[in-house]
């Protein structure tokens, strides 16, 4: 279990250097492209844990668990994304 939430938590920490990159790239603004990556993310682990139905037996088990592992990040970075979003807005910066 420990593995699956270190897992998930390295996860997390990558798309948030993705999205840290993509806001330096911008100029620093949020844009649009930054909750596009999240939500990506959270695709991916719906289609991992419905192919794992697919398999079945204990890989498919072991699918869906990294399926849930990636739709959690993806969930986290989108909370993390529009949590700054809210902030910079109410700092008054340009968005």
């Amino acid at each position: 279990m420990e593995v699956l939430i270190l897992w998930t938590l390295g996860m997390w920490v990558v798309q948030l250097l993705i999205e840290w990159i993509v806001y330096r790239v911008q100029g620093h603004r949020m844009t649009w492209i930054q909750s596009i990556l999240p939500c990506l993310t959270l695709l991916g682990g719906a289609v991992v844990i419905m192919i794992s139905i697919d398999i079945g037996g204990w890989s498919g088990l072991g699918y869906a668990l990294l399926g849930a592992a990636l739709g959690t990040s993806g969930l986290l970075t989108l909370i993390t994304v529009a949590i700054t979003a809210l902030v910079l807005r109410r700092r008054g910066r340009n968005i």
